[in-house]
C-alpha cells in the first residue's frame, strides 16, 4: 500500500538526521584547499518529490559515493549523483575525460525530468595519446579526440556546453554546444553561471572569444583572441529543449568576472518583474594577493566586492554597489545572491574587512565598527532600488577569524526564513556560541535567519576534529522545510556523540578533502514510498519487548535497517545484506521506539519496545 512514515512528525528542533560522503585518493598540488581543483559539493537542489541532486568535484584514484565505488574518467571529474530524501543513493554519475579540464558550479531541475548544468569542458583528450580517455557526458555520449594543437577547427574543440540530463536515472538527454568553429586557442570561453526562472527560462552571463556562437545568433569580432566579448543570454524552456533567445551584448571588460568566475565566486540571478539582471562577485584574484580589472560601460568598480543591476533588454546599467573600506581590502567578497520569490528584493552572502577606525560601508548602509581588525561575513537584504533593508553579522567572534578568506558561505531561501552555510570555527549569532579551542580551523555551521527581518532563529553545527579545516558550500531547502546541505572535509567529522549521527572518518587516503553531505531536518522524512506490514512483507521481529538484542527474519535478504524515537530523532542505522540478523539495542533506554526495515522490494515500519 503506499503511505507515509508512521512517524512522520519530529519535534519543531533541527537535528542532524544522517550523513554521507564521496570522494577520490587525489587532491590538488596547492598545499591547502582550492575551490576549482579539490572536492566539495558545489550545488544542490531538491525537487517536488523530495529527491535531491548533488554538483560535486572527483578526484581520481580510489572514487567511491559512501564506500561505493564509481565511474571515474581523468584526473577530476564533475560529479553528478541524486539521493531520496533518506539519503540513500539513486544514480550517481561522473562528466570528463583524460585531465582535468571539467568545470561547473550549478545545477537546475524543472520537475518534469529534467536536470540542466552550463559547463566548461576542455578536451584534454588527443588522438595521438595511447591512454587518452575521450570526454564522456555519460556512459555512452562522448566528445571525440582531438588531432590538433593550432588553429585547425575541430569540433572536439568545442567547450562551453548546456547539458541535460534525466532526473529518474542521470543519463544525458542532450547535450548543446555554445560555440560555433572554434580552435585549440579560440576555444576559451568564460561559461559559468546559470539561473533559472519560475517558467523554467535559463538566464547566463557569458563570455566568448572570436567567432561565430550560439547557432549564429552571435559573431565576436576577430579582435577578441585573448579576451572575451560578454552577452546576457536567455534560453526558453521550450518543453525542456531549451532554446536561446537573442543573446543582449554587454559592456563588460576586464578579467575579474573570467578569472574569479572559475572559482563559482561570480553569480547571477534574474527578476522576471522587472526584466532586470543582478550580477554579484568579487574582483580579488584566486590568490588573494591583487584585484583584477572589471569595468560596464567603461566605468571601473574599484573596490573588491560589488552588485550590478542592469536591464535585460538593453544591458543598461541601473545601479551598483560595493564594499567599501576606504582602500583596497582584498579579503572583501561576495559569493552568493538570492531572489526573494516574493519580491523583487535579493538577498547576498559575503564577508568584510573590518578595520578599527574606518566602518566599511555598502552603498548607504554602513556596517558596524568593532574593536578588532578582522574580516567579519554577513548576510543582507536588499531591494529593488538598492538600498539595505537589513543586514546581519555575528554579535561577535571569540578567536581569530583569518581564515575568513577560505570560507565560501552560501544562502537559501526556506520559507520564512533564510540560511547561510559556511564555515567557522568562532562565530556568535544571538545566544549561540561557537566554542573552538585556539589554534582550530573551521567547522560546518549553518545560520538560519528570518528572512524579513535578519533575526537569529537557530544554527546548526558539525563538530569536526582539531586542527582540520571543514566547510558547507552549498544548501539547499526541501518541500517539507528541511535543510539538505553539503561541503567538504579532511578527516572526520560528526565527532560529537551527541549529534545523533556516527562519526564519519576520510574513507580514501591522501590528505585533500573529500565531499560530504547531511541532512538538517525538523521533521521525518515525507516522501511517499510503498510500504507493507511486517506480516505482508514476509519479516518476523522477536523478542518485542526486547531486552538487549532484537532477531529480525526476512523472506528476502534484509537492505538496511533505521530505529527512530517517539519524536522522529533518528537514533540508529546501519546496513544488512541477510535474510536473518539480530540489531543490538542494549544501549537504548526504555521506551517506545519505531524501526524502519527495507528489503529489496519492501520497506517496514514497526513499534518495538524496549525493556
Amino acid at each position: 500500500m503506499l503511505t507515509m512514515l508512521p512517524i512522520a512528525s519530529f519535534s519543531q528542533n533541527y537535528q542532524w538526521q544522517w550523513g554521507k560522503q564521496a570522494g577520490g585518493v587525489t587532491g590538488s598540488a596547492d598545499p591547502g584547499f582550492h575551490y576549482i581543483f579539490d572536492e566539495s559539493i558545489r550545488d544542490i537542489v531538491v525537487d517536488n518529490n523530495n529527491n535531491t541532486y548533488y554538483l560535486a568535484l572527483m578526484r581520481e584514484q580510489g572514487q567511491n559515493l559512501n564506500g561505493t565505488s564509481v565511474t571515474n574518467y581523468g584526473l577530476s571529474d564533475l560529479f553528478l549523483f541524486s539521493t531520496d530524501c533518506e539519503g540513500n543513493i539513486r544514480w550517481s554519475r561522473a562528466i570528463g575525460g583524460s585531465g582535468d579540464g571539467e568545470n561547473a558550479w550549478h545545477i537546475k531541475i524543472d520537475n518534469n525530468g529534467g536536470l540542466y548544468i552550463v559547463a566548461t569542458i576542455y578536451n584534454n583528450s588527443y588522438a595521438g595519446d595511447p591512454n587518452a580517455v575521450p570526454v564522456h557526458f555519460d556512459d555512452t555520449h562522448t566528445q571525440p579526440l582531438y588531432t590538433y594543437f593550432d588553429q585547425t577547427i575541430e569540433p572536439a574543440h568545442k567547450a562551453a556546453f548546456l547539458l541535460k540530463y534525466n532526473t529518474s536515472d542521470g543519463t544525458l538527454a542532450w547535450s548543446k554546444p555554445l560555440q560555433g568553429d572554434v580552435n585549440y586557442f579560440s576555444r576559451m570561453c568564460d561559461v559559468q553561471m546559470m539561473y533559472m526562472d519560475s517558467s523554467k527560462n535559463i538566464h547566463s552571463v557569458m563570455g566568448f572569444r572570436a567567432g561565430t556562437h550560439l547557432g549564429g545568433l552571435i559573431t565576436v569580432p576577430s579582435t577578441y583572441t585573448s579576451t572575451y566579448q560578454y552577452y546576457a543570454v536567455k534560453f526558453n524552456y521550450d518543453n525542456g529543449n531549451m532554446t536561446p533567445a537573442t543573446p543582449v551584448l554587454l559592456p563588460i571588460t576586464g578579467d575579474a568576472i573570467s578569472g574569479v568566475g572559475r572559482e563559482g565566486k561570480v553569480n547571477l540571478v534574474y527578476d522576471e518583474s522587472l526584466n532586470r539582471y543582478y550580477l554579484a562577485g568579487k574582483k580579488m584574484d584566486a590568490g588573494f594577493s591583487n584585484m583584477l580589472d572589471l569595468s560596464y560601460n567603461n566605468v571601473p568598480f574599484t573596490k573588491s566586492a560589488y552588485v550590478l543591476a542592469f536591464d535585460g533588454s538593453t544591458g543598461a546599467e541601473v545601479w551598483r554597489r560595493e564594499i567599501n573600506n576606504g582602500g583596497t581590502a582584498t579579503d572583501d567578497e561576495i559569493h552568493s545572491i538570492v531572489k526573494d520569490p516574493a519580491t523583487s528584493d535579493i538577498y547576498i552572502s559575503g564577508r568584510y574587512f573590518n578595520g578599527i577606525s574606518v566602518p566599511a560601508t555598502f552603498g548607504n548602509y554602513t556596517f558596524p565598527l568593532r574593536n578588532y581588525v578582522e574580516t567579519v561575513p554577513f548576510v543582507m537584504r536588499i531591494n529593488a532600488s538598492g538600498a539595505v533593508q537589513w543586514a546581519r553579522t555575528p554579535e561577535g567572534m571569540s578567536g581569530l577569524q583569518f581564515g575568513y578568506r577560505f570560507t565560501k558561505g552560501v544562502l537559501a531561501i526556506n520559507g520564512n526564513e533564510i540560511a547561510f552555510a559556511k564555515g567557522s570555527w568562532s562565530d556568535i549569532w544571538g545566544s549561540y556560541v561557537m566554542t573552538r579551542p585556539d589554534g582550530d580551523r573551521s567547522d560546518p555551521l549553518l545560520v538560519r535567519l528570518n528572512k524579513d527581518t535578519g533575526a537569529v532563529l537557530g544554527t546548526g553545527e558539525i563538530l569536526s576534529n582539531f586542527n582540520k579545516t571543514d566547510e558547507f558550500t552549498a544548501v539547499a531547502a526541501d518541500k517539507d522545510g528541511n535543510y539538505v546541505v553539503g561541503g567538504f572535509f579532511h578527516d572526520q567529522l560528526f565527532v560529537d556523540p551527541n549529534d545523533g549521527v556516527n562519526t564519519m572518518a576520510i574513507n580514501v587516503m591522501g590528505g585533500k578533502s573529500q565531499s560530504f553531505f547531511t541532512k538538517f531536518a525538523k521533521s521525518a522524512c515525507s516522501q511517499m514510498s510503498v510500504e507493507e506490514t511486517a506480516a505482508q512483507a514476509g519479516i518476523q521481529l522477536y523478542p518485542n519487548p526486547v531486552q538487549d538484542v532484537l532477531n529480525i527474519r526476512s523472506k528476502e535478504p534484509l537492505v538496511s535497517y533505521e530505529i527512530f524515537g517517539t519524536t522522529g530523532q533518528l537514533i540508529k542505522q546501519g546496513g544488512l545484506n541477510m535474510t536473518q540478523e539480530q540489531i543490538v539495542l542494549s544501549s537504548l533506554q526504555t521506551g517506545v521506539y519505531y524501526i524502519k526495515l527495507k528489503t529489496k522490494s519492501s520497506t517496514v515500519t514497526e513499534k518495538i519496545l524496549k525493556k
